[in-house]
C-alpha cells in the first residue's frame, strides 16, 4: 500500500473526530453558549450537511485540479473551520464555522478516497478505500470516547483545537509526502462543467440512492441507540457506555472487514451483504429489544456491517462511473460521500417519525424496510448492469 495512503488515513481520523465528537458534548456546548441542547445539536447537523453539498460539487469543480492540491485546499478549509469553531463565542459563528468544517470533510474523503483506488489498481482497491476510513473508524472507536470524556472533563473548546491539530498534521504529511502520479499518455483531465454532467448521470445517482437508503436503514436504529436501550432494554447508563464501545471496535474491525469482502468476492456481492446485514441486525433490534445480551451483539454488528459498507459501496460507486461516466471517479467519490451523510440525516428523521408515531420500540423495524429498499434496489440494478463493478482504473487524472 503507498504510504501517502496513511497519511490520507491521518487526515480521516481528524474528520471522524470533528464529526462525531460534539454529539457526546452537546450539552456542554449548550451550557457554555447558553443556548439549549436541540441548538447545540445543529453543529451535528451542520457538519453533515456541509459534507453532504461539498462532497458531489466541489468533486466536480476541482476536477481540473491535480489530486495533490485539491487535497492541501480541502485540509485547510477543514482546519480553518475546526480552529474557528473551538473560538466560538456565539451558536452562529459556531454553526457556520461547523459547515465550513463539513464542507471540507466532504470534499477531502471523496477525493482521498477515489485517488487511493487508483493508486492502488482495481485488485487492492477495496482494500486502499479502507486503509483510508481507517482513520475515520478508529477515531470513532477510540478517539471519540477520549475527546467527550476530556471535553466533559475540561472544556470542549481545546478539543475541536485538537482536532484542527489533527487536520494540520494531515496537512503537513500531504504537503511532504505526496507527489502527483504521472497521467497516461494522451489523458486529458476533465473539465468542471464534464464533471457537473456527471453528477446527474442516471447511473450514478441511482447507485448513490444505495448507500442513501442503507445509511438511513442503520441510522434510524442507531440515532435513538441510547433511549432504546436505557428505556426499553432497561441496562444503565454505565453498561450503554460498554454497548457503544463495542458498537465503535466492531465498525473499526467491519471497515477493514468490508476492504477484504470487496476485493475478494467483487463490490457487488460485498455490497448485497452489507446491506442484508444492515437489515438484518435492525430488524433484530426490533424483535429482541428487551434482551440485553442480544442487543449487545446486534448492537456491535450493526457497526460492523454499517462500516463494512464503507468501502464497498465505495469502490461500486467509483466502478460504476468507471462504467458508464468514464473519468469521473472522483465525482462518483463525492456522491457517495454525500450518500452516506444523506442517509444519517435520512436516518436520524426517519428514526424520529417512527418514535413520534409508534414509539421507540419499533425504529429498528422502520430501519429494517428503508435498509432492505436499499438491498432491493441494488438488486434491480445488477440485474439490469450486472457487471457494474469496480472493473479497471486509470492510473493518473
Amino acid at each position: 500500500m503507498p504510504f501517502i495512503v496513511y497519511i490520507f488515513t491521518l487526515s480521516a481520523f481528524a474528520l471522524g473526530l470533528a464529526e462525531f465528537v460534539p454529539i457526546g458534548l452537546a450539552d456542554v456546548i449548550a451550557r457554555d453558549l447558553g443556548v439549549n441542547v436541540e441548538q447545540a445539536g445543529g453543529a451535528v447537523s451542520l457538519y453533515a450537511l456541509g459534507a453532504t453539498f461539498a462532497a458531489p460539487i466541489f468533486s466536480a469543480l476541482t476536477a481540473g485540479w491535480s489530486r495533490r492540491h485539491a487535497l492541501l485546499v480541502t485540509v485547510l478549509v477543514f482546519c480553518a473551520g475546526s480552529l474557528v469553531a473551538a473560538f466560538a463565542n456565539s451558536l452562529a459563528l459556531l454553526l457556520v464555522a461547523r459547515f465550513v468544517a463539513g464542507m471540507g470533510h466532504g470534499l477531502f474523503l471523496a477525493v482521498a478516497s477515489s485517488t487511493a483506488a487508483r493508486l492502488v489498481g482495481p485488485g487492492q482497491a477495496g482494500r486502499a478505500v479502507a486503509v483510508v476510513f481507517a482513520g475515520f473508524t478508529l477515531a470513532m472507536a477510540i478517539g471519540v470516547p477520549i475527546g467527550t470524556y476530556l471535553g466533559s472533563l475540561l472544556s470542549w473548546r481545546p478539543v475541536l483545537g485538537a482536532i484542527a491539530a489533527f487536520g494540520a498534521l494531515g496537512f503537513l504529511g500531504l504537503l511532504l509526502g505526496m507527489r502527483e502520479p504521472a497521467r497516461v499518455a494522451g489523458q486529458q483531465r476533465e473539465s468542471a462543467g464534464q464533471a457537473l454532467k456527471a453528477i446527474l448521470h442516471p447511473a450514478l445517482l441511482t447507485a448513490a440512492l444505495v448507500t442513501v437508503l442503507g445509511y438511513a436503514g442503520s441510522f434510524s436504529a442507531y440515532t435513538y441507540i441510547a433511549p432504546l436501550l436505557t428505556e426499553v432494554t432497561q441496562i444503565s447508563s454505565t453498561t450503554l457506555g460498554l454497548f457503544m464501545l463495542a458498537y465503535g471496535v466492531l465498525a473499526a474491525v467491519g471497515n477493514w472487514l468490508g476492504g477484504r469482502l470487496t476485493d475478494g468476492l467483487g463490490v457487488n456481492r460485498a455490497s448485497a451483504i452489507v446491506l442484508a446485514g444492515i437489515a438484518a441486525c435492525t430488524l433484530g433490534m426490533w424483535g429482541l429489544a428487551t434482551f440485553a445480551g442480544a442487543m449487545f451483539v446486534l448492537v456491535a454488528l450493526l457497526g460492523l456491517f454499517t462500516y463494512a459498507a464503507v468501502p464497498a459501496l465505495q469502490a461500486r460507486l467509483i466502478g460504476v462511473a468507471e462504467r458508464h461516466a468514464p473519468h469521473a471517479q472522483g465525482v462518483a467519490a463525492g456522491l457517495n460521500i454525500a450518500g452516506f451523510n444523506a442517509g444519517i440525516a435520512l436516518g436520524a428523521w426517519l428514526g424520529g417519525i417512527t418514535i413520534g408515531q409508534a414509539g421507540i420500540a419499533w425504529m429498528g423495524l422502520s430501519g429494517a424496510i428503508v435498509a432492505m429498499l436499499g438491498l432491493g434496489l441494488l438488486g434491480l440494478l445488477l440485474v439490469n448492469s450486472p457487471d457494474s463493478g469496480y472493473r479497471r482504473v486509470t492510473t493518473g487524472e
